[in-house]
């Protein structure tokens, strides 16, 4: 073995033991009451985790909510993708005019669908809260 290999095979090995230490320390267990139930105990962790974001009661609302939320995530990350990519094949084209075709094409396309999804978005966004200020206007009234 060359020095080189045994110098990176004895550095690793000092990390797994430290690391090991270290993994060893955090998951040793504490003298708690064992007769938790294990719903109690995730529910206690995903509060903990979540820092009072977390309910165990949410509603349908609530969820369609963080599913378009989740969705419009996506949609940016689809489109900083493509953007990426549609820029590397442009970086790269060496003057071919079909590669500069297609990227300024994808680029497009990427800005006209992000265009599309947003404006959807704001659209539906703003007719359900007028249908909403509308529903709560007349039932004040009744």
């Amino acid at each position: 073995m060359t020095l080189t290999l045994k110098r990176s095979l004895l550095f690793g090995l000092a990390l797994l033991l430290l690391f090991g230490s270290f993994v060893s320390l955090a998951l040793a267990e504490t003298e708690e009451d064992t007769t938790v139930s294990a719903t109690t105990t995730i529910s206690a962790g995903l509060e903990n985790a979540a820092e009072g974001s977390y309910s165990d009661t949410a509603t349908l609302t609530v969820f369609i909510g963080n599913l378009i939320q989740a969705l419009l995530t996506a949609t940016g990350i689809l489109f900083l993708v493509l953007t990426v990519w549609a820029g590397i094949i442009y970086m790269t084209a060496s003057g071919d005019d079909t590669k500069i075709k297609k990227a300024k094409g994808m680029i497009v396309s990427a800005l006209v669908g992000l265009i599309i999804i947003v404006g959807a978005y704001a659209l539906t966004s703003y007719v359900i809260g007028a249908i909403a200020t509308a529903s709560e206007a007349s039932t004040e009234t009744d």
